[in-house]
This record gives structure tokens, C-alpha cells and sequence, in this order.
């Protein structure tokens, strides 16, 4: 995912409360206007199931390619 994805899964969820399971995380960003081809649903869809606390935990659980790593 790139940091331009992310950015884009963070305001889908600004409002979001946790802790969330993967499906309400994908239900709240689509109900907040995200495609269901996004790069952002997509993303949001390839996490593992899990109940996630908070958005932390949903960056760490979303694969980034070496070069889209912060430095």
C-alpha cells in the first residue's frame, strides 16, 4: 500500500470506533464514499481478520512495499 493509500484509509476512518473487527473497517470506509475498487477498500480488505484497537494497528497489518516504507 502506498503512503498515498494510507493517507486515504486515514480519512475514511478518522471517525471510525474502535475497537473494529476487518468488515466493520471495510463497511465504514464504503459508507463513507470509498469505491469498492479503491486502492484504500482494497488494502482495507487484504488485512487479516482481526478486531483492530486502533488505527496503528491497521497500518501494521496492511503489507508495504519496501520503497513505500517510511524512513
Amino acid at each position: 500500500m502506498s503512503t498515498n493509500t494510507f493517507a486515504e484509509v486515514q480519512t475514511l476512518l478518522e471517525d471510525l470506533d474502535f475497537p473494529a473487527d476487518k468488515d466493520a473497517i471495510v463497511r465504514h470506509a464504503t459508507e463513507r464514499g470509498a469505491s469498492e475498487d479503491s486502492a484504500a477498500v482494497r488494502a482495507l480488505r487484504a488485512m487479516p481478520l482481526a478486531t483492530y484497537r486502533n488505527i496503528s494497528e491497521i497500518r501494521s497489518s496492511v503489507d508495504l512495499d519496501p520503497e513505500e516504507m517510511p524512513g
